[in-house]
């Protein structure tokens, strides 16, 4: 096998001709699983990634390496973002990982206001009038170990209207600060200056309701999104950047638009520039998390919304689960406190620690379990009182997030892993 032609099976689908550095990448991203498999040229089989001489290597050292920068983003205002992005940090430092929120709503900062902090310290205005010459002097410390963050400037118009340049040099100076993970908490909307730090960031997650609207604007999000990619990509060839002016593709928000129409216009016109259009849907793979579902049979929304993005855009969309509709929120956020200190054991906690394990963290079933009893300890000391939650027993389902891993599935039963906990609860000392 060539060292720079390598033929991978990722979820089924064969991928390739990939090199090395480009599948090294795939794995830091974690698009590329352990079992995921490697086409081994001189035995003629199909190895796993993190078995494969040839690319063991690769998968060991991404893993460890890689610093993570996510963008977490939505086309509507209200969905619940900032809340979530709060929670998804507490969740990784809970888990022992040095992370950064970063308040990235630059014309509206107010993840310091869901943090219960009145008046920061300091803002990204002083980084920006350098008063402070690095990202690392304005970095404030939170009542959780592990978790520091940024606060955003409210009101200063130069810097919420930053050039594109701009913001490429923040996101650079962002990947410089000692953590782990950099949460980026976006503005609401698909305005170039939300979509670009999306982009920017690597990785980006989208936060919707399962309203028709707010899955309308998460579609047209994304969409958005990936036009604004490819014209990127493509302002230096006029016959290509013409196609998205005159067609008026950034104007339709209608769910008619079809992406394969686009690529066969490309497809057309330049054979190479189809080759990177292709690659740009297979690297561009937005995450998505519905929340404040209210039946279970609105969860099924991520799904149908997975499925339009594939049809329509081309892209294959990751949709990382469901948080349930919690009053806990909402009380957490009236007393401007995150609510997985208000309430670690709420349904919302625990669906955010399940997502940050299985999603995030990629933890075994078993190791995600002890994890979770684990986070919860480290928040339970955050809050002297908790409030009570039923013990209503779990039913094992498909929609579980372990469903695919798990050697106990029996839907419609109730789970045989919560049943484990008096067996495992020694493992957790």
């Amino acid at each position: 096998m060539s060292a720079q032609n390598l033929f991978v099976m990722l979820q089924g689908q064969q991928v390739g001709p990939v090199s090395k550095r480009e599948l090294q990448q795939w794995v830091r991203q974690r698009k590329v699983k352990p079992s995921d498999l490697v086409w081994d040229e001189l035995q003629g089989v199909w190895q796993p990634i993190s078995e494969s001489e040839e690319t063991r290597n690769i998968f060991l050292q991404s893993q460890t390496a890689e610093k993570i920068v996510l963008a977490i983003g939505g086309g509507k205002g209200g969905v619940g973002k900032t809340v979530i992005t709060i929670a998804l940090g507490m969740a990784l430092a809970s888990f022992g990982r040095r992370t950064v929120l970063v308040d990235a709503d630059l014309g509206g900062a107010n993840l310091h206001t869901f943090l219960g902090i009145e008046d920061p310290e300091y803002t990204f205005f002083d980084f920006y009038t350098m008063q402070k010459s690095s990202l690392n002097d304005i970095l404030l410390d939170t009542s959780l170990e592990n978790l520091k963050f940024i606060s955003g400037a409210c009101g200063t118009l130069g810097l919420a209207n930053p050039k594109y340049s701009q913001k490429l040099h923040l996101i650079r100076q962002l990947k410089q600060i000692d953590a782990d993970y950099i949460l980026l908490d976006l503005g609401a909307g698909s305005s170039y200056n939300v979509i670009d730090f999306f982009l920017a960031a690597g990785e980006g997650i989208v936060i919707s309701t399962p309203e028709p609207a707010s899955i309308q604007e998460t579609f047209y999000f994304i969409k958005t999104a990936l036009l604004r990619k490819l014209t990127q990509t493509f302002h230096r060839h006029p016959e290509l950047s013409s196609i998205f002016d005159v067609h008026g593709y950034f104007n339709d928000r209608e769910a008619t638009f079809s992406n394969k129409e686009l690529y066969k216009k490309v497809e057309n016109i330049d054979n190479d520039a189809a080759s990177v259009f292709q690659g740009i849907l297979r690297k561009f793979q937005p995450k998505l998390i519905l929340n404040m579902v209210m039946q279970s049979e609105e969860a099924l929304e991520g799904m149908a919304l997975k499925t339009a993005v594939g049809e329509m855009l081309m892209l294959e969309m990751d949709y990382w689960g469901f948080i349930e509709y919690d009053e806990d929120v909402r009380n957490a956020a009236m007393q401007k406190k995150p609510f997985m200190i208000w309430n670690p054991k709420s349904r919302a906690a625990k669906r955010i620690s399940q997502i940050v394990s299985a999603k995030l963290m990629n933890f075994s079933r078993l190791k995600s379990y002890l994890e979770n009893k684990r986070l919860q300890r480290n928040l339970n000391r955050l809050n002297a009182k908790v409030e009570p939650t039923s013990q209503e027993t779990i039913i094992c389902s498909v929609n579980c997030l372990y469903w695919d891993e798990c050697e106990y599935q029996n839907g419609g039963y109730p789970c045989s892993v919560r049943h484990l906990e008096n067996t495992l609860r020694h493992w957790e000392k």
